[in-house]
C-alpha cells in the first residue's frame, strides 16, 4: 500500500461508523416507504417485517440491517426505465459508497452465469439493487417517487 493510499484509508476510517449509521437508517426508511407507498413494487430488505429474513436478521444484526435493498418492478424494461429516471443515484456496481448506487444485476454482475444459476441466486430480469448512501432521505424518496410515477 502506498503511503498516500494508507493515509487516505486512515482518514476514511475515522467516519466509517457515522457513514454506516446513516446508510443503514436511510436504507430502512427508504425500504419501508417504498413498500408502503408502492405496493406494485416488491421490496426486499431484511429490516422489513415482510421479509423472509426478518426474524434471523433481528437475531444476528444488532446495529441495523445494512445498506442494500432490492426492488422488483415487473419487467426488465421497467427496471431500466426506473434506473434511467433516477437523478441522485449513480449507476455503478460498487456497494458501500457514500452516494446511493443502483444497478441491474441480471445484465451486469450476473451476465456471465446461467439462467438456472440466476434463478438460484435470486437474480431476476426485473431486479434493481440499491446500495443506499448518506444523502438526505427526503431527497432520495422524492427522486424514487418521480422515477416510479413517471414510468408507470
Amino acid at each position: 500500500l502506498a503511503p498516500m493510499n494508507a493515509y487516505l484509508n486512515l482518514i476514511g476510517m475515522e467516519t466509517l461508523g457515522l457513514r454506516m449509521e446513516r446508510q443503514r437508517s436511510n436504507a430502512l426508511e427508504l425500504a419501508q416507504w417504498l413498500e408502503e407507498t408502492y405496493p406494485s413494487v416488491t421490496v426486499n430488505y431484511p429490516g422489513l417485517k415482510s421479509s423472509n429474513w426478518y426474524e434471523i436478521s433481528e437475531k444476528q444484526f444488532s446495529r441495523g440491517y445494512g445498506a442494500i435493498l432490492t426492488l422488483r418492478v415487473g419487467s426488465k424494461e421497467n427496471a431500466f426505465a426506473l434506473i434511467d429516471a433516477l437523478k441522485i443515484p449513480y449507476t455503478l456496481s460498487n456497494i458501500g459508497d457514500t452516494k446511493t448506487l443502483v444497478i441491474h444485476p441480471e445484465s451486469t454482475i450476473a451476465a456471465h452465469i446461467s439462467d438456472e444459476e440466476k434463478l438460484q441466486s435470486g437474480v431476476f430480469e426485473d431486479l434493481i439493487r440499491i446500495s443506499v448512501g448518506i444523502e438526505d432521505i427526503e431527497d432520495l424518496k422524492e427522486d424514487f417517487k418521480q422515477a416510479i410515477e413517471n414510468n408507470r
